[in-house]
């Protein structure tokens, strides 16, 4: 073959590069650390308050979307009621025409 893949092994790679691939383990272990450390003592809110916080604004959207539709039908019910009817006259004349065209179709 061209290409043969080596095999690696930590034991395998000399001391200078062993250096180098143990230092990245341990600096994303302790990155992770610090990271994890500070998330904890700066978060605004501990978790079962942040709970309470999110539940509370989806309670609020809802209800905006709520008085929102009411509003909306309100002002537009009539308008869209009549075009609910409209619509529906209309695609009882295309059914009644799709009907009468597929007798003709099959009784020949």
């Amino acid at each position: 073959m061209f290409f043969k893949k080596k095999k690696t092994d930590l034991a395998m790679l000399p001391k200078k590069k062993k250096g180098v691939v143990d230092k990245i383990v341990m600096g994303t272990i302790l990155g992770g650390a610090i990271g994890s450390v500070i998330g904890i003592t700066l978060a605004p809110k501990s978790g079962k308050e942040t709970r309470e916080y999110i539940k509370d604004k989806g309670k609020f959207a809802y209800q905006k979307s709520i008085e929102a539709k009411q509003k909306f039908m309100e002002e537009h019910g009539e308008g869209l009621e009549a075009l609910k009817n409209q619509a529906q006259k209309k695609s009882g004349k295309v059914w009644n025409y799709f009907k009468k065209r597929m007798k003709r179709r099959f009784k020949k």
